[in-house]
């Protein structure tokens, strides 16, 4: 493997790079199997998308189309879609579905036109191109995501066809990709830059469909990025019923870096993550027999929820763990990509639609995008990285074709070794919720924000290591000592927050969307259900001036905290952060406190930076075994001092 930051003279380069990739490449394994005809009939017919969606001048592949008529979709090309398709080509070739020569031109002709004309910066891609000119389309943003599934599709086919020309080519794409500048100076990738507002403010932060992103940054021969970045990346574990798997809910998520990579019996520090996609996938269909009777359209066999069209527009359709959303919206590619995982159940799924739903969903390229039986609403259209996965996903499970030929992508492996993968599987660790002493004090706490009543003892400690979403760069930025105490009228608390910028504009129920500190309590200990009205999530947010501390109550009617009389507070903001002190009273909760009791609570401190950019850090909220629960820090009441 070539050190980091080594330039070759482009032929020499070429030998090296491409050395141990160029073995015969895997061809597919056409043996009959059960169900080899269903699926031989929705493969070739969603490959039919990328021949026909293609720009014969450019090579590009269109976003999405009209699945029942010749007509153009919405006008734009997309990037990762181009980049499946140069997969899916090859695949047409080993099926004898596609003439190796043509495949081959297509292939030239499109790494040659991205070279030379499509527009990027850095050599990153804007997501979305005009599909005859490659010129940016609608302002869409350069995206580091789907610059990496182009360039997965790129490289693949220089795998493939051993042609010096694509081979060349794909090698100056991926090298010329300038992947620290996309991380800002920071351990993420930055979600995406424009030209008209620079870095975007949210991050690739969190488990997804990164992984093919931080491969193939930690791959680069020319401009590599620490393993730091790989270990960054946050990994929230939680669970539906008894399946324990890193959340996510869009089942795409669990799907996409899959399509190339090889994840089998391999696991990192962190996980399993094919094992992490299968048990996302069993949960998926899981949710959807769960919401049955609910929802029509959701069944044994008919499930996948991920980000497709809707009734109401694209949506981020998903199931728990994490944030569901969710209307009764199944999409038959989405299903389908996890055969590789769930054979059995995916087959089912795809035999469901085929059978059952073809004169509504079935049309010149295979399924639409999805449907929804309650609204009787089915999409016209088809979207070209749903068909792209679909395809890639069925090969893999068919012949292990993808798997197999990218595997010899010599990069790619080294990037897995510096990430830390070995041989074998792993279970995802699963800490106890952590506790923490509330000591009892006789006559109270005085609610006045000075804090000078508080003993001295360490309480709960939050820094950048409890960041639940955006990114913390050190304690200045945003920390927070969080104490607790307690006697026979209430539960006292108070936060002494270190934030470099204290941001406080909004009022009433918005007052999420500033700096604060939220209390999160589940005073039966039964785990927190969301918006349930025996569950608490309070707001204390300091005002501009004096002493005074916005609250609100979001899951109890009335909303307003002060209209219960129950719960006093105070509070300032000071030159390096701001404090908040408080009392809510036993009988607000509920509770008639004793010694020793425990109380199910999680603290949490929100934080708006200058140049708008977010992040919470959390003591501890983990979504468990159903939709909306989530398991919290345990606080444990002592009648002694600290």
């Amino acid at each position: 493997m070539l050190r980091p930051g080594i330039k070759l003279r482009p032929v020499l380069f070429m030998i090296v790079f491409f050395a141990a990739v160029f073995a015969r490449p895997a061809a597919a394994q056409n043996v009959p199997a059960p169900h080899d005809e269903i699926l031989d009939v929705i493969e070739k017919q969603s490959i039919q998308y990328f021949i026909d969606g293609r720009h014969p001048r450019t090579g590009l592949i269109q976003d999405r189309a009209y699945n029942f008529k010749k007509q153009p979709g919405d006008g734009q090309a997309s990037i990762a879609a181009t980049g499946f398709g140069l997969t899916v080509y090859p695949i047409a070739v080993e099926r004898g579905w596609m003439d190796r020569g043509t495949a081959m031109e297509i292939t030239r002709q499109t790494l040659l036109f991205f070279e030379r004309k499509a527009a990027s910066h850095r050599g990153f891609f804007y997501h979305f191109l005009d599909p005859g000119t490659g010129a940016r389309s609608r302002g869409s943003e350069l995206s580091p995501i789907d610059t990496a599934f182009f360039l997965a599709g790129a490289l693949f086919a220089a795998v493939y066809y051993e042609d010096p020309v694509i081979t060349e080519t794909a090698r100056r794409l991926y090298e010329k990709v300038d992947w620290p500048w996309m991380l800002q100076g920071q351990r993420t990738f930055a979600m995406a830059w424009s030209p008209e507002t620079g870095f975007h403010k949210q991050r690739w932060d969190h488990y997804n469909e990164v992984m093919i992103l931080y491969l193939l940054a930690l791959g680069s021969p020319t401009h590599p990025v620490s393993p730091d970045s790989w270990h960054a990346v946050r990994r929230p574990a939680g669970s539906y019923r008894d399946f324990r798997m890193i959340q996510m809910p869009p089942l795409f998520t669990h799907q996409y870096s899959h399509a190339w990579i090889d994840f089998r019996n391999r696991h990192d520090a962190y996980a399993d993550y094919f094992e992490n996609s299968r048990r996302a996938t069993l949960v998926n269909r899981a949710f959807c027999i769960d919401q049955a009777t609910r929802f029509s359209g959701y069944g044994k066999n008919r499930w996948g929820l991920t980000a497709t069209d809707g009734p109401f527009g694209y949506k981020a359709y998903g199931a728990p763990p994490g944030w569901a959303v969710h209307d009764g919206t199944v999409s038959p590619a989405s299903c389908g990509a996890s055969i590789v995982f769930t054979p059995e159940e995916s087959i089912a799924c795809l035999k469901e639609f085929y059978d059952n739903w073809q004169g509504e969903m079935w049309g010149q390229y295979g399924f639409s995008s999805s449907m929804n039986l309650d609204r009787q609403w089915f999409s016209p259209y088809v979207i070209g990285i749903d068909q792209g996965a679909l395809i890639l996903m069925i090969e893999n499970y068919r012949s292990e074709f993808v798997w197999k030929t990218m595997a010899r992508f010599a990069p790619l492996e080294e990037a897995m070794k510096k990430a830390g993968f070995t041989a074998g599987s792993r279970e995802l660790d699963w800490p106890a919720p952590p506790d923490s002493a509330a000591p009892y004090l006789p006559g109270g706490i005085r609610v006045d924000g000075f804090l000078r009543d508080w003993p001295s003892y360490a309480g709960v400690v939050l820094g950048p290591e409890d960041a639940e979403t955006g990114e913390v760069r050190d304690k200045e930025d945003l920390s927070a000592r969080i104490q607790f105490a307690w006697d026979e009228k209430a539960l006292y608390f108070m936060a002494d927050v270190t934030d470099d910028y204290v941001f406080v504009k909004r009022s009433g129920k918005n007052i999420w969307q500033d700096d604060l500190l939220e209390l999160f309590i589940d005073p039966e200990n039964d785990g927190l259900y969301w918006n349930g009205g025996g569950d608490y999530q309070l707001g204390f947010r300091p005002d501009r001036e004096g002493d005074t501390v916005s609250l609100w109550s979001w899951f109890q009617k009335g909303g307003d905290a002060p209209s219960f009389h129950e719960i006093q507070s105070a509070g300032m903001i000071h030159e390096t952060g701001f404090i908040i002190e408080g009392a809510v009273r036993w009988e607000y909760l509920g509770l008639r406190p004793r010694d020793g009791m425990v109380l199910s609570i999680s603290p949490a401190v929100h934080d708006i930076d200058k140049d708008g950019g977010s992040a919470k850090i959390h003591w501890f909220f983990r979504s468990e075994r159903e939709l909306g629960r989530y398991e919290l820090g345990k606080l444990v009441l002592k009648k002694e001092q600290p």
